[in-house]
């Protein structure tokens, strides 16, 4: 019950802006006789790292331009977003806009016109893991060339009831606990489901979800849910 509790109060960000916010309280004690280490200011009993660096193993690395330090390095600020592990951050205002073709697409890093019917987004290919996405795009590597899929629109707003997600992608409301709109009633087609996302269908619910990978625990879905293939 307790980690169907922590699917359903997922929200796109969170994990970053939890980041962020614990990089203010490291985990090591100081002597208040020492001074804290390079880059590191005392904070209490607590040395956090200074603004504009990051935590690596116990030391404090500055950051590049568009990034901001958390307990893990650095990561890139919010509007801003990684084509690869390898790349700078870059503005994510041009992911996602409305295009007709490749030539609407003019950032450097979202310069790909997915199609889909009548209409299209940009954002970019080439993609090896969703690892490599961002803004809760996903990687699809069924396609000719892999790509970030955007999420189902609609996905993780506030809801009351489904009423309120009915011109959403995600038009089923997660009233349980989250109230929050999600895409559903996957399990007659899980290839419905953006990307690598799961479908699970999950008896609490009485309904199936499209959930990232990043809430499935070892590749099982959460609460005791079950997990429909896409070759199904």
């Amino acid at each position: 019950m307790n980690r169907l509790h922590s699917l359903l109060a997922y929200r796109p960000g969170v994990v970053l802006w939890l980041a962020v916010s614990a990089l203010l309280v490291t985990s090591c004690l100081v002597d208040t006789d020492h001074r804290c280490g390079t880059h590191q200011v005392q904070q209490g009993d607590l040395c956090a790292c200074e603004s504009g660096f990051g935590l690596v193993g116990n030391q404090c690395v500055a950051c590049a331009e568009h990034e901001v330090g958390t307990l893990t390095g650095c990561e890139c600020a919010a509007g801003f977003g990684r084509a690869d592990s390898s790349s700078p951050c870059a503005p994510t205002a041009a992911l996602g806009q409305p295009c007709a073709s490749d030539a609407d697409c003019s950032d450097v890093t979202f310069q790909y016109c997915r199609l889909e019917g009548d209409s299209g987004y940009c954002t970019h290919t080439d993609c090896e893991s969703s690892a490599d996405c961002v803004n809760d795009y996903s990687c699809n590597a069924a396609a000719d060339r892999s790509f970030c899929e955007r999420p189902p629109t609609g996905f993780g707003q506030a809801c009351a009831t489904s009423a309120d997600c009915a011109n959403f992608e995600a038009s089923y409301c997660e009233s349980l606990s989250s109230k929050v709109c999600l895409k559903a009633a996957c399990k007659a087609d899980p290839s419905s489901c953006p990307g690598d996302w799961a479908c699970c269908d999950i008896a609490l619910l009485g309904n199936s979800l499209c959930l990232p990978q990043s809430e499935l625990e070892a590749g099982a879905c959460p609460a005791g849910g079950h997990l429909i293939p896409r070759s199904q």
